[in-house]
């Protein structure tokens, strides 16, 4: 049930990031950035689907690092864009810096499901 809801979160988030990323494709070619970040984003809700098929098909820490491997470009990607975006100081930047800070968060957030279900993984293995 919390995959579910969690694949439907990513899902929402991925479009929301994916919209204003291409959205603001202008600006952040104004400042040299890349708008691969919203391509990066629609990883997010195969981060979900990973963990819930992947122990059928992988050995059982393979599909963890996968799983987080589905959010690394994200989160490296937006922190390049927010460190480029925050030196400009110019109020045109704020809407494409929200986005970027949507997906850096979300990126965050889908790291720390991995690991948190990781961490019970290794737990309920090593109670059995």
């Amino acid at each position: 049930m919390l995959d579910l809801a969690l694949l439907i979160f990513f899902t929402v988030m991925s479009y929301r990031v994916f919209v204003g990323i291409n959205r603001e494709v202008t600006v952040l070619n104004e400042f040299r950035q890349t708008s691969s970040l919203a391509y990066a984003a629609l990883l997010f809700p195969l981060g979900p689907v990973v963990l819930v098929i992947g122990p059928f098909f992988l050995p059982f820490p393979i599909t963890y690092i996968v799983a987080a491997t589905m959010y690394l470009p994200a989160l490296l990607t937006a922190r390049r864009c927010t460190r480029a975006l925050q030196l400009t100081g110019t109020d045109r930047v704020q809407r494409a810096q929200a986005s970027v800070f949507q997906a850096f968060g979300t990126s965050l957030f889908g790291l720390v499901y991995v690991a948190v279900m990781c961490v019970l993984a290794f737990a309920v293995e090593a109670i059995v």
